[in-house]
């Protein structure tokens, strides 16, 4: 998280509990991906932990920087969009949504470039981490990056991922406008604090079958 080694930890125990008690749902097959969410952010603030402790000894390395910003740039963007086509029936939200992964599969190659050729150094910006290189051309993709990762929830026709989908639009507006200069660890922060919803999804979803069948 932005905030301290401790704070990250602490978030990744809590997003550790509520990914447990997702899957004892025992979500269907196709909502698999769905419910990762949690677990998935569990590790996201587990690495972030790791490279806040590591900052006191000189800095992280590289490949620590770079498994945080695949997380963050390269993962999410088509991770996101997938996990809901997963989900959908409607085949006018599915169309919809493979437009969306497409979107998010540009910008997930064009950040993953962006990462393999670059060096990205880590400093403490105002008690959040900010994680820059040489250049910055991943800002230019700012737009397409919000659309791949906060329009798919928000497209669903299930509430609770509308909710969650309406967090991480909140918290990207909010990390732009107050945390610019730490968003690859803030926008995190917001949108592990949204996947509280999937839990809530998922447990939705296991009671109306249990009361279909």
């Amino acid at each position: 998280m932005c905030f301290s080694a401790q704070a990250s930890f602490t978030a990744a125990a809590v997003l550790g509990v509520v990914g447990a008690a997702t899957f004892a749902q025992k979500p269907a097959p196709r909502r698999i991906a769905f419910a990762a969410f949690p677990f998935l952010f569990a590790l996201h603030q587990t690495i972030e932990g790791f490279v806040w402790l590591s900052i006191a000894d000189g800095g992280p390395p590289q490949w620590l920087t770079a498994l945080y910003l695949f997380f963050a740039q390269v993962f999410w963007p088509v991770f996101t969009p997938l996990s809901v086509l997963l989900m959908e029936e409607d085949w006018r939200r599915r169309i919809g949504l493979w437009i969306l992964l497409a979107a998010g599969v540009v910008v997930s190659v064009t950040l993953a470039a962006v990462l393999v050729q670059n060096d990205y150094s880590v400093s403490v910006v105002e008690g959040s981490l900010q994680y820059a290189t040489g250049h910055h051309f991943e800002d230019r993709l700012i737009g397409l990056y919000l659309l791949a990762v906060a329009a798919p929830l928000i497209l669903s026709r299930y509430r609770y991922v509308m909710a969650f989908g309406a967090v991480v639009l909140a918290g990207s507006a909010l990390t732009q406008l107050a945390f610019y200069y730490a968003a690859a660890s803030v926008w995190c922060f917001f949108a592990a604090i949204g996947s509280v919803f999937v839990f809530l999804h998922v447990r939705r979803r296991a009671r109306l079958r249990q009361i279909a069948g």
